[in-house]
């Protein structure tokens, strides 16, 4: 039975919710090239770039773009994720949260940089009028006291 590296431990304090869940593998074409993969119990990312976020036998759940909090479990204040695309059928960030939070998930151990992880969530939030705004955000805020030892 092969270790996989464990996802960095997070402290949440509050009732942070996830609202989205997936049951079936996601796959993304990233366009990296790697000197070697990274197999996790949750990520996968070939040496060609190709990202798989794994479901496994329970889903794999996140709660898009945050910060989120749940109110007295009748509603979600935070950071919206947009309204659906027609196209999709999903909220604009659905995936680009998706990825974003499975590669944050492993950033102490994944051999990509951050600057590159927040880069494909901006490709990834294609025409979503407020990508930028959500680009630096991560950019600026997000994993704040990490240190990166995959890369």
């Amino acid at each position: 039975m092969e270790t996989y590296p464990q996802p960095r431990e997070i402290v949440r304090k509050g009732n942070f919710p996830y609202i989205f869940k997936i049951t079936r593998d996601y796959v993304h074409e990233t366009g990296w090239n790697l000197e070697k993969p990274f197999i996790s119990e949750w990520l996968e990312i070939e040496k060609t770039g190709r990202l798989t976020v794994k479901a496994n036998e329970n889903g794999y759940a996140w709660d898009g773009c945050t910060p989120k909090w749940s109110v007295f479990n009748l509603f979600i204040i935070g950071t919206p994720d947009g309204h659906v695309d027609h196209r999709t059928m999903e909220p604009f960030t659905y995936r680009a949260s998706l990825v974003h939070d499975a590669l944050y998930q492993y950033l102490d151990t994944v051999p990509v940089t951050k600057d590159l992880i927040d880069c494909l969530f901006l490709e990834m939030l294609g025409d979503f009028k407020l990508r930028k705004i959500y680009y630096y955000a991560v950019k600026w805020f997000g994993g704040s006291g990490v240190a990166q030892r995959g890369i």
